[in-house]
């Protein structure tokens, strides 16, 4: 198959690595791939260096970014209908809002079958109720023209068929993310042999300091476990426009001897090795990968039971005031400061408990997020579609 990929930009996350990796993975299953890509702001960490270090070229299409800009946009979208044209994949598989709009567009004039991942979904914790609806009919008129949805976990898909209607769940597929995990579990080994279920809890939190991540309430958890002598620290990875605010937040409540913000780091692993719990605070969710990277290495996880976040979980919930309690960690529900520091305070009082989650978490991360397992699902997807085309050829 010639395989053609889109995403808005290579910013830090999990559509740029499933977009580098699956790139990578599918041409080296013998498929043709390209991945065209736009620009990543200033204001955002790049994973360009993710590409180079797979060794994947990238597509430029200039004015293809996230910001909104008609004159860019227009240009991006003819740049990706000549580009289809010339080149005639047999699919483009585009990521993300942006580059799932335009691609798709591009895609329909140049008569190229297009199926698109949501990695996320922007129906909720991002805009006006009627800037919502805006999206969300322009989400319901592209999916008429698209072969293939594909949402990454069971709760994402069903929200896009019976909760917003995006598409019927005939055109709506499940393939879970998947990842090179090897360092990861790497580090789960070491912990597990070395018996980590020390005393003291050292709390991680990791992703884009923005509104939707809600970085904010982690100095606010952070208060509420001090003078709890089980949760020794926090550390928070990432940047972002919320920055500043954080810092003040930090300031106010006092914590420059608790809580550390450590901008972006770029080796994972070792930065998981160096915590015992990783928190999560946002308002809504695909997928997070750092909560599957964090399991792969062995960490326990506290999560906001928002978007598909409880398909993360594994095992029978035990129910607490606010939280459930998981074999690889535990979901909450009232998402609130007081309630993810009662959770925290909770896995703090029992380390042993807190290294078995962390087994189940690593054992979970890799039996359903391998990148192998993505690849091969993602094969099947494809041909599914070319098949469906052909079928449809054929009748006529």
């Amino acid at each position: 198959m010639k395989i053609a990929r889109a995403i808005a930009r290579l910013n830090i996350g999990g559509p740029a690595i499933q977009a580098v990796l699956l790139t990578r993975e599918l041409a080296d299953a013998g498929h043709s791939t390209s991945l065209l890509v736009g620009t990543v702001p200033e204001s955002e960490g790049s994973m360009e260096y993710l590409a180079d270090g797979m060794g994947v070229s990238l597509v430029r299409i200039p004015g293809l970014s996230r910001e909104v800009s008609p004159m860019a946009d227009l240009r991006a979208l003819w740049d990706l209908y000549r580009w289809l044209r010339r080149e005639r994949p047999d699919i483009l598989h585009t990521h993300t809002a942006k580059a799932g709009a335009l691609g798709r567009l591009a895609a329909f004039a140049a008569r190229t079958p297009c199926v698109h991942t949501y990695h996320g979904n922007v129906f909720e914790g991002y805009f006006s109720r009627k800037k919502t609806a805006l999206y969300l009919m322009i989400e319901r008129l592209l999916a008429r023209g698209t072969r293939r949805i594909i949402a990454i976990s069971p709760r994402q898909q069903f929200d896009l068929t019976n909760r917003f209607r995006v598409a019927p769940a005939a055109r709506v597929s499940t393939v879970r993310l998947g990842f090179d995990l090897n360092g990861f579990l790497e580090v789960a080994e070491k912990r597990f042999t070395e018996n980590d279920g020390h005393p003291g809890l050292v709390v991680g939190w990791v992703g884009r300091l923005t509104a939707v991540k809600d970085p904010v309430m982690v100095p606010q958890i952070a208060a509420l476990c001090t003078g709890v002598e089980a949760v020794s620290s926090f550390v928070m990875v990432g940047g972002g426009e919320l920055q500043a605010e954080v810092e003040a937040e930090k300031l106010r409540l006092n914590l420059n001897g608790t809580l550390r913000l450590m901008g972006w780091l770029r080796d994972m692993p070792s930065t998981y090795e160096q915590i015992d719990v990783l928190l999560l605070t946002s308002r809504n969710e695909g997928t997070p990968v750092a909560a599957i990277e964090a399991m792969a290495a062995g960490c326990a996880v506290v999560l906001p039971d928002v978007g598909g976040v409880s398909d993360l979980m594994s095992g029978s919930p035990e129910p607490r005031d606010g939280y459930s309690i998981y074999d690889n960690g535990i979901l909450v529900a009232r998402r609130t400061p007081e309630t993810f520091a009662d959770a925290l305070k909770w896995l703090a009082s029992d380390p042993q408990r807190r290294l078995q989650m962390g087994r189940s978490a690593s054992a979970f991360a890799q039996q359903n997020y391998s990148k192998e397992r993505l690849v091969h699902e993602i094969e099947k997807v494809y041909a599914s579609v070319l098949d469906g085309i052909n079928a449809g050829k054929n009748k006529n």
